[in-house]
């Protein structure tokens, strides 16, 4: 019963969405219907010809506004790349082939009912039919519109460098990051090492000075690691949000770039030969832009690490360098505040 019930649903939906949309069609089809009334249409219905070369005008607007709501915003012709007088001039051709499919279809349907005094002679099945075939163009526009451009074989190769350079630079990055890492971590380590008797150096109380393996780990030089880690994971960061740009708009001409060897190209041998060029450069980009995605996204995971391990080395510096780590300490939360107050206000 419920399945029954479900089913006259979708089907009252559907006749719903079709009748409803006839007064569409009808706008849509206003040229078919006047050219019906001028060359094909009783007295009677000459009267009525004003109002629909009025709605002639109506139909292009609407077939403008039906074409612009079917495009992508990232589409071929919405993209922003595409200039704004390229993007209307197409909307407008594709509104003038909606127009024509619907027109078309509409004044056969007329001129095969004859001299009529009325456009709805009996049946509205005529208008199903072209709101059907409208339907099916705006389906057809709106596939076409996200299918990726064509792309040549010079823009991959331009991306492949890009990517390349980019991919050394982030590689770069994260080896800085990791070697920041790895410093804080084993001054951590040293600073949280118990340490018995007066063989340490210092009595309780007092700011570090050296552990007897030789690493320092006394406030002056824990104050530059601290500053040196807190530059090098925001420098870092930075990188990555540009290389994560780089990412994104690497990934559309991927994109492109895998439908590049099915694309149209010469035949014989040279069509061959290109084709095996672009599925080789399409290849090459696509492992490029893969692993620049990988390196960056470790990068970010080193970065919220060194981040961490930065805040817990201003609490050490804090608690085991005495009276001037509580100072520095208390300037520092004090700079910090201030600075995201003014991003803030």
């Amino acid at each position: 019963m419920a399945n029954n019930r479900t089913g006259r649903g979708g089907c009252a939906l559907v006749l719903l969405a079709v009748f409803g949309g006839l007064p569409l069609t009808m706008v849509l089809a206003a040229p078919a219907i006047a050219a019906h009334i001028v060359l094909g249409g009783a007295p009677t219905m000459l009267p009525y010809l004003r109002e629909w070369q009025w709605a002639m005008i109506g139909s292009l607007l609407l077939a403008l506004v039906l074409v612009r709501m079917v495009l992508d915003r990232k589409g071929r012709l919405r993209g922003r790349s595409v200039p704004p007088a390229k993007r209307w001039l197409g909307v407008l051709a594709r509104a003038g082939l909606l127009l024509g499919v619907v027109n078309a279809l509409a004044l056969l349907q007329l001129t095969r009912s004859g001299r009529t005094d009325h456009v709805i002679t009996g049946s509205i099945w005529p208008f199903v039919l072209d709101a059907l075939a409208g339907i099916a163009v705006l389906v057809a526009i709106a596939r076409w519109d996200r299918r990726p451009e064509p792309v040549t074989i010079e823009e991959i190769r331009a991306a492949t460098t890009e990517a390349d350079r980019a991919l050394r630079r982030v590689r770069a990055e994260n080896e800085r990051v990791r070697r920041q890492a790895e410093q804080v971590q084993a001054r951590l380590a040293k600073l949280r090492t118990p340490t018995t008797g007066p063989a340490n150096g210092r009595a309780k109380g007092k700011p570090a000075d050296r552990h007897s393996n030789g690493i320092d780990v006394g406030f002056h030089s824990l104050r530059i690691c601290h500053r040196e880690s807190y530059q090098c994971a925001d420098t870092a960061h930075l990188a990555y949000q540009s290389a994560q740009s780089s990412v994104r708009t690497m990934s559309h001409l991927v994109r492109r770039a895998r439908l590049a060897p099915r694309q149209w190209v010469p035949t014989g041998r040279a069509g061959r030969r290109a084709r095996a060029e672009l599925r080789a450069a399409a290849a090459h980009l696509t492992r490029s832009h893969d692993e620049l995605r990988a390196r960056v996204g470790e990068g970010l995971t080193m970065v919220r690490t060194l981040n961490s391990n930065t805040a817990d080395l201003k609490h050490e510096i804090r608690d085991s360098c005495g009276r001037p780590g509580r100072l520095w300490f208390e300037a520092l939360e004090e700079r910090v505040a201030e600075r995201r107050a003014h991003r803030t206000g």
